[in-house]
């Protein structure tokens, strides 16, 4: 197959500016505008872009090039590729564009396939492959995936359902001295032990090694007056993104602004070595959740889904991202 571009586009694009750099005819041309429209799956689905003239072009999914969202803006695809090293997997496989994890526990994210961009054969094929992956795992094979995706009738019709349905927020990174709350750079034991000792949830989706990874990384807590730890939070930062990836506070002391506590410590981290912005990820279930990260002034970037292989299996709906 000859080399082809990135497609960094997806169906939860729709309403952002694009770039899309496409076959007319047996010539490369380039379209700019607003993503008003993606029907149907890739290859053969059509986009709608509307241009600056407010002339609609209509293109096939499968001439596209390569493609991308305009800066300032980050396309679905790229926030979560970008997530990929602040929770780093124990083992990973690409293949093309596409990303398998596994790390043998029940983080949803560290043990599915990433759907981004394009796989390089036959996607049915692909599928099959991503099934036998995790098989010799002996795991189920999981699907993450923009939603609505570019893949979404090839991942019904190989027999993976829905699970669940989350939310990527985006807020905006603050510097401030939040106190009684302790930021440390190396996991501790007592923090570890914290979480995986009172929150059977919590403890079945977290490894030593899923929260060391990162290159830089920092671990937030707050203690009662006995010095037990009451909550906790990590985030994880690269040069392209800062992430919230784990956010814990005991059920005895909810509701009483711990949470918001460790966020704005967190987000102090971030911000310290020039981040401006923080991403995380939270079940659209969780409307507890959600609406603190709003009142943090967090907004949902886009929605994503796992779906899990069910062809003879017992379906086990406990994911968790």
């Amino acid at each position: 197959m000859a080399a082809i571009g990135r497609l960094r586009i997806s169906p939860s694009d729709v309403g952002r500016r694009v770039s899309v750099r496409h076959f007319d005819g047996t010539e490369l041309t380039d379209s700019l505008g607003i993503l008003i429209s993606w029907i149907g799956d890739w290859p053969s689905g059509v986009i709608q872009i509307e241009k600056k003239d407010q002339n609609v072009q209509e293109i096939i999914s499968g001439k596209i090039f390569a493609a991308k969202v305009i800066e300032p803006e980050i396309s679905a695809l790229d926030l979560e590729e970008d997530s990929e090293t602040t929770w780093v997997a124990t083992e990973k496989e690409k293949i093309n564009d596409w990303v398998l994890r596994f790390s043998g526990n029940k983080s949803a994210r560290a043990n599915s396939c990433l759907l981004v961009g394009r796989p390089n054969e036959d996607i049915d094929q692909t599928f099959k492959k991503i099934i036998d992956w995790y098989k010799q795992r002996n795991a189920v094979a999981i699907i993450q995936s923009p939603k609505p995706g570019a893949f979404d009738k090839n991942i019904a019709k190989n027999n993976f359902i829905e699970v669940d349905v989350a939310y990527y927020m985006i807020g905006t990174s603050e510097i401030g001295n939040d106190k009684g709350v302790i930021l440390e750079e190396n996991l501790s034991d007592k923090w570890f032990e914290a979480i995986t000792s009172r929150d059977k949830h919590v403890s079945a989706r977290i490894s030593k090694e899923l929260l060391n990874s990162g290159t830089f990384v920092r671990f937030a807590s707050i203690e009662n007056e006995a010095k037990e730890i009451i909550a906790t939070g990590r985030i994880a930062a690269t040069e392209k993104q800062a992430m919230v990836t784990t956010l814990w506070v005991d059920e005895k002391y909810r509701n009483q602004g711990y949470a918001k506590k460790i966020m704005r410590a967190l987000s102090n981290a971030v911000a310290e070595i020039g981040h401006k912005e923080i991403v995380l990820q939270v079940l659209k279930s969780n409307l507890v959740a959600i609406k603190m990260y709003e009142s943090l002034g967090y907004k949902i970037h886009h929605e994503y889904a796992y779906y899990r292989y069910t062809k003879n299996l017992v379906v086990d709906t406990d994911c968790s991202c």
